[in-house]
C-alpha cells in the first residue's frame, strides 16, 4: 500500500522486448570509462566493485552517478553492467568541468487532436537510443513525487495538468496514509533525490557535456480527491486512483510536462504482445543496500501486458478478484512492481502520434515481488476517464 509498492528495476531492461537475455550476454566485453582495460558485462549484485562505488551519499556526485550510468550495458535484455575483471574501478567518477549543454524552449503543439488539455503532453525532448535502467535526465518529465510527514516520500504520482498530479487513492486515504500523512508537498522537476539541481554528464555529437534541470518544484496540496467506490480497508484495491490538486500553476519545460491521458484514438498497449514502461523512485537492487529501500535516482523499466483472465489466475491464492477497472502487467522473474512506488505511472509509447500516454497507476502485487508468473497490478485509467475530467482542471 502507501509503502508497499515500487519499481524492482535490476533485471528490467529498457529496450527489448526478449524474455530472456542471450547467455553470451552476460560475458560480454565491456569499456569502462577512464580506463584502458576493459571489462565484462554481469549483473550489479555479482560485481563487487560495482557494490563499492554506489553506496549512499556518493550518489550526490554529478560525476560519479553519471559514471554509474555509463556502466550499464546497452545492449542486454536485462540490466547488466560492466565490471573489471579484477579488482576496482580506478576511477569511478566521469570529470564534470564540461561545457554546459544549451537547451532551447521546447513546445511540442499537437493541436488539441484529443482533446481539452492534450496540446503539450506525452512529449520528451529525451529522444530513447540506449537501453538501461536509470532514466535520462529529461525523461518522463511528468514522474511526481509524494511527500508525507517527517519527508518521507512514501508514493510516487504523474503530472496530468498544470495544476493536478493522479496516483493510487491508498497514496491518500487509509490505514498507511493516517500512519504516515497528511501529504505534505508534491515534487515535481527531480530526478535524484539527493542533489539539487540535479546533473548530468551526456554525450552529444561526440563530445561530452553537462545537462543540468531547473530547479525542484515543491508544491503544497490544495485539495485531494480519492474516488468515491474506494474501499481503503478492502482486499481487492478496486477504483485505487485519487487526484491532488497542487497550490501552483507550473510551468511546461523540458524537464516538466503532463502525460497524455488515454483519450480517444489513442493507444494504451492493453493488447497481447505489447509492452508498457514505468517510472519512479522505488526500491532497486541495482544500487547498494545501504541507499535504502528507494532508489535516489528516477529508475525506469519495461513490463509486458498480461491478460486479465491469466493474472487473476495468479492471484486466486491470495483471494484476489480483478475488477473491470484493474489491468496487469509484468510476471517475469526480477521485473515488477515492488516496495515504495505505489501511485507511479504504467504508460504507452503511442508512435502513431508520437506521445506518451498513462496506461494504468501502479497500485498492488504480490506479497513476495518480482516473482516469475504474478505480474504486478495496476490501475486502468482509461475506466476512470470520465470522473478525472469531473474532478480536475486538464489545462
Amino acid at each position: 500500500m502507501l509503502i508497499h509498492l515500487a519499481l524492482l528495476v535490476l533485471l528490467a531492461g529498457i529496450s527489448s522486448q526478449q524474455d530472456d537475455h542471450p547467455v553470451w550476454e552476460i560475458h560480454m566485453d565491456c569499456k569502462i570509462p577512464n580506463e584502458q582495460t576493459g571489462g565484462t558485462c554481469s549483473t550489479p549484485k555479482d560485481c563487487p566493485a560495482f557494490q563499492e562505488i554506489n553506496r549512499g551519499p556518493e550518489l550526490a556526485s554529478v560525476g560519479r552517478i553519471s559514471f554509474i550510468r555509463a556502466l550499464e550495458c546497452p545492449m542486454s535484455n536485462e540490466t547488466l553492467i560492466c565490471c573489471p575483471r579484477t579488482g576496482s574501478y580506478r576511477n569511478p567518477k566521469l570529470s564534470t568541468d564540461l561545457p554546459r549543454r544549451e537547451r532551447n524552449e521546447s513546445s511540442l503543439d499537437l493541436g488539441n487532436r484529443f482533446g481539452e488539455g492534450t496540446s503539450e503532453c506525452g512529449f520528451q525532448a529525451f529522444n530513447p537510443k540506449i537501453q538501461g535502467s536509470i532514466t535520462e535526465i529529461d525523461e518522463f518529465p511528468w514522474a511526481a513525487l509524494l511527500f508525507y510527514r517527517n519527508n518521507f516520500h512514501g508514493c510516487g504520482g504523474v503530472l496530468i495538468s498544470r495544476t493536478y498530479v493522479l496516483t493510487a487513492a491508498h497514496c491518500l486515504s487509509g490505514k498507511n496514509y493516517d500512519r504516515f500523512g497528511p501529504l505534505a508537498f508534491v515534487r515535481l522537476r527531480e530526478h535524484n533525490t539527493l542533489s539539487d539541481p540535479d546533473c548530468m554528464v551526456v554525450s552529444s555529437g561526440g563530445s561530452l557535456e553537462m545537462d543540468c534541470t531547473e530547479e525542484k518544484i515543491d508544491a503544497s496540496p490544495r485539495s485531494i480527491k480519492v474516488h468515491p467506490n474506494y474501499l481503503p480497508n478492502s482486499q481487492q484495491q478496486h477504483h485505487d486512483i485519487g487526484l491532488v490538486e497542487i497550490d501552483r500553476s507550473v510551468p511546461y519545460s523540458d524537464f516538466l510536462r503532463p502525460i497524455c491521458l488515454p483519450e480517444q484514438g489513442m493507444r494504451t498497449g492493453l493488447a497481447s504482445g505489447r509492452v508498457l514502461s514505468v517510472c519512479g523512485w522505488g526500491r532497486t537492487d541495482f544500487f547498494n543496500d545501504e541507499v535504502g529501500t528507494r532508489s535516489p535516482v528516477k529508475m525506469k523499466a519495461r513490463l509486458p501486458f498480461v491478460d486479465q483472465n491469466r493474472c487473476g489466475e495468479a492471484y486466486k491464492s491470495q483471494l484476489v478478484s480483478l475488477g473491470p477497472g484493474q489491468i496487469c502487467a509484468g510476471g517475469k522473474k526480477d521485473r515488477d512492481s515492488c516496495a515504495g512506488d505505489s501511485g507511479s505511472p504504467l504508460m504507452f509509447y503511442d508512435a502513431l502520434h508520437g506521445v506518451w500516454v498513462l496506461t494504468g497507476i501502479v497500485s498492488r502485487g504480490a506479497s513476495t515481488c518480482g516473482m516469475a508468473d504474478r505480474p504486478g497490478i495496476y490501475t486502468n485509467v482509461k475506466e476512470y476517464l470520465p470522473w478525472i475530467k469531473q474532478n480536475a482542471v486538464l489545462q
